[in-house]
């Protein structure tokens, strides 16, 4: 191995530094110049943008009842302890049967509900605030109202960190405490609401097919219903055809071998295509599977 000459162990001069990082800079100002005029100019994400807003979340102890109808809010603090939650659960009911073992059939559940311990007031962390008016409101949305012509009391949204708070409610009972009085006011009051979820009633009646919208058609000599149906109703394809005339010999109260009544009923619309599909998927037959002979195919 050869010996290195004595001048490469020789310290370089603070020229010599100078002009070696001198000319890396230059090189890397070179560089980034390149890669802007290649790919644009790069600029560091401004944070303003990128940065997400935070959403305004209340007080984790405050909650809002707010009623639109009226136009009314209640706000309040809770007490110690979680709002409770209960009902909703359940509605399996036994069926007896003899000798055998009880058939279990689903009734539906119970509205659930929610029972809130509030503080009213702003005692005594604000001793200019009272109670009063909520207390007033509070046993307004509990009672019916007499100037509504609704028959039911009002309907209320909760605002904070509760459970179920999308739904609507309606408060079932109050269960008042202890309040406190300072010069004949009434500054705090510590109140129990037990609310009810709100379900609405749904009627649903199945109508009539006669009954949806029909118009009457008088038929002329010996035509024939397919044909009737074909120029009445626009149809062209024969699968649409044979299901319409069937559909209304169903309507009239014909059978097939019946003759034609002097007037009859055509639908008016499209409703009858959906009636139609309906009764065909649940007269359906389910098709029998299909068995593999074990011929190979050539």
């Amino acid at each position: 191995m050869a010996m290195s000459d004595k001048s490469d162990w020789m310290p370089e001069t603070l020229a010599e530094v100078i002009s070696r990082l001198t000319a890396r800079a230059t090189r890397a100002a070179q560089r980034q110049a390149h890669m802007q005029s290649e790919n644009g100019p790069r600029t560091l994400p401004d944070r303003r943008r990128t940065t997400k807003r935070k959403r305004h979340r209340p007080a984790y102890d405050v909650v809002r009842l707010v009623s639109k109808e009226d136009d009314l809010v209640v706000k309040a603090h809770l007490d110690d302890g979680y709002p409770q939650s209960f009902g909703g659960y359940g509605g399996w009911e036994d069926e007896t049967r003899p000798g055998q073992t009880s058939a279990t059939v689903f009734r539906g559940t119970s509205a659930p509900q929610l029972r809130l311990r509030l503080i009213l007031g702003g005692w005594p962390r604000r001793r200019d605030v009272d109670c009063e008016r909520d207390m007033r409101v509070l046993d307004h949305f509990a009672r019916l109202p007499f100037d509504r012509k609704e028959d039911r009391p009002t309907l209320l949204r909760i605002r904070g960190q509760v459970p179920h708070h999308h739904r609507r409610w309606f408060v079932e009972k109050l269960e008042w405490g202890e309040v406190d009085v300072v010069r004949n006011t009434r500054v705090r009051a510590f109140v129990t609401v037990t609310l009810r979820m709100y379900v609405p009633v749904d009627l649903l009646k199945r109508r009539d097919p006669i009954a949806r919208p029909t118009r009457s058609y008088t038929v002329k000599g010996r035509e024939d219903l397919r044909r009737i149906v074909k120029e009445e109703l626009g149809l062209h394809a024969t699968n649409e055809i044979t299901a319409a005339a069937r559909y209304v010999r169903r309507m009239n109260h014909l059978k097939p071998g019946d003759k034609l009544k002097e007037r009859i009923k055509l639908p008016r619309g499209s409703w009858w295509r959906r009636e139609v599909k309906r009764r065909k998927t649940e007269t359906a037959k389910p098709r029998a599977p299909k068995v593999w002979s074990g011929r190979a195919r050539r």
